[in-house]
């Protein structure tokens, strides 16, 4: 199971924001997310009179979207109203409640360019860390035709990552592409064979892409890969054209040289000129595990255990024990602590319980190596 905890939704009321809400549901519906609507007053907004109406009209519409959302069975928090810089607001909100991804409307833009962003959400990919999807405006917010741009750095790691888990969860084909950068000119003093070189450069980027491919579980995702020579930003724009992709996944940063894939100057251009939605990420996956969350929290709570039964707080521990136990009941090493906690206060009967349990455990386990690793590991507390 995957979690998608808290998503920010920044709302323009001024703005035409259906398909920006429309992502919001299907995402928050999908993942189970807890939903928060902002809203930031322009800083120029300076008298109390104007900004007590300002605010009235602000919040008589932010409650028409959290009443939508509701509708929709989506646990979504109280409108959050801020005054001041608007990016500034939003990061701080973002920041404030740990939210895990941003949607945010594409912003105004001028009619004769087709597919320009607007300067706010610039704004907002460049300066955020946390991943931002754009939603594009009068562009369906259906996820049935991905792609992801990679370059083999960490940002496009993390890209990747995510891109197969939408893949995966929308059942929608996704195109991994691989761009490297022609020689195209040299000195006429240097003799160079520019096609031999070319071609050098693609079974190179062709080896380092297989080679990527290998740290990702492509299972059960329909996805092909694509290599081409050109100009990073042209070659991406022009796969999402020729295809018809309704979603770009990319990162925001990457490493120089001559693939310059993910670099900023890079993803400006293509967003820019992007005419799908598209998530920019830096090197934060939105979407992640539910089993990684949970061997997180597990982890702590058992650590936690540990620290006050080597104080004497058996008690306490017990406690802390017991919640590793809420989060997996087959995580063996709880089992054999609250035995020993048990022992050590005296109450048999739980002792054996819990020693009985963990056993039990360990004689299901089909792998003999984990199990002998297991045993050796506790044996010496009983």
């Amino acid at each position: 199971m995957k979690q998608l905890e808290k998503i920010l939704a920044p709302i323009d009321i001024g703005s035409d924001y259906r398909e920006q809400l429309e992502t919001v549901v299907k995402m928050a519906q999908l993942y189970n997310s807890e939903v928060i609507i902002t809203y930031v007053l322009s800083e120029e907004v300076g008298s109390e009179d104007i900004r007590d109406v300002l605010l009235k009209d602000v919040s008589k519409s932010l409650n028409k979207i959290v009443k939508t959302l509701k509708k929709e069975k989506i646990v979504v928090h109280d409108p959050i109203i801020t005054h001041g810089k608007l990016i500034e607001n939003i990061l701080k909100v973002a920041v404030k409640e740990e939210v895990s991804l941003i949607i945010a409307g594409a912003g105004s833009r001028h009619l004769k360019e087709k597919h320009k962003l607007g300067n706010t959400v610039e704004k907002l990919m460049r300066h955020s860390t946390i991943p931002v999807w754009v939603v594009k405006k009068e562009r369906s917010p259906e996820i049935s035709n991905i792609i992801c741009p990679v370059d083999f750095s960490e940002p496009s790691r993390c890209a990747l990552k995510n891109a197969l888990l939408l893949a995966r969860d929308f059942e929608a084909p996704l195109r991994i592409l691989g761009v490297t950068e022609p020689l195209l000119y040299v000195s006429p003093r240097i003799k160079v064979d520019m096609e031999a070189e070319n071609n050098r450069r693609m079974k190179h980027l062709e080896s380092e892409m297989d080679e990527f491919l290998t740290h990702f579980d492509l299972i059960a995702v329909e996805y092909e890969v694509e290599l081409r020579l050109g100009k990073a930003a042209t070659e991406i724009l022009d796969a999402v054209q020729k295809y018809d992709h309704d979603l770009l996944i990319m990162g925001t940063t990457g490493r120089s040289g001559l693939r310059k894939v993910m670099m900023g100057s890079v993803t400006e251009e293509v967003t820019r000129q992007m005419p799908c939605s598209f998530i920019t990420t830096k090197s934060r996956d939105f979407i992640q595990s539910r089993f990684h969350s949970d061997v997180i929290e597990l982890e702590a709570h058992f650590k936690e255990g540990m620290q006050l039964f080597n104080k004497g707080s058996f008690s306490e521990s017990i406690t802390e024990f017991s919640a590793c136990l809420r989060i997996n009941p087959m995580y063996i090493p709880a089992n054999y602590k609250l035995s020993q906690v048990y022992k050590k206060t005296g109450d048999e009967a739980k002792a054996i319980y819990y020693q009985n349990t963990a056993k039990e455990l360990l004689d299901r386990m089909w792998d003999k190596d984990i199990e002998r690793e297991i045993r050796e590991d506790y044996s010496n507390n009983f």
